[in-house]
């Protein structure tokens, strides 16, 4: 009897030892796995171009390179007057949607998401379309004493 008691608390002792060991390494491993399975940094490409929504070919202004990004908050009914861009840039819509439209009835409707080319020397106005403010982020890329944003006389 003596020797089945020692191989009952072998058997025990063994077991404890086991569930012990292995508990603690199957929880590591499935927080590992998890973090494994995250890329460290996710980069997306939101737009790219060469041109404008309408076509404009972009060309850089000359002078010294002046980079800018502007937050935009549009109130619903908001309407931009006739204006253009000396110089390329790109948006994107974080929430709310847009309407644009050239001075030749090109037009552009964007929303929550949406990434788009801004027009270069294109005549045109923008507005807020929509029932909620519009959030739109316009990096451009032009020259240090440049205007983003030239208002049309008619």
């Amino acid at each position: 009897m003596h020797f089945l008691n020692y191989l009952s608390m072998r058997s025990f002792f063994l077991f404890a030892l086991t569930a012990g060991l292995f508990l603690p390494i199957t929880s590591c491993s499935s927080k590992n796995e998890r973090t494994e399975n995250i890329p460290p940094v996710l980069l997306e490409t939101l737009i790219s171009a060469t041109k404008s929504w309408n076509g404009d070919s972009y060309k850089y202004p000359k002078g010294k390179a002046q980079m800018t990004l502007q937050k935009i908050t549009a109130q619903p009914g908001f309407k931009t007057n006739l204006h253009s861009h000396p110089q390329p840039g790109i948006a994107y819509v974080v929430k709310g949607t847009l309407y644009c439209e050239t001075s030749k009835g090109q037009s552009l409707n964007v929303g929550p998401g949406d990434s788009f080319a801004t027009p270069q020397n294109s005549v045109h106005f923008c507005e807020n379309d929509g029932d909620e403010p519009a959030l739109i982020f316009v990096a451009s890329a032009g020259a240090k004493g440049m205007e983003s944003t030239v208002p049309f006389n008619k």
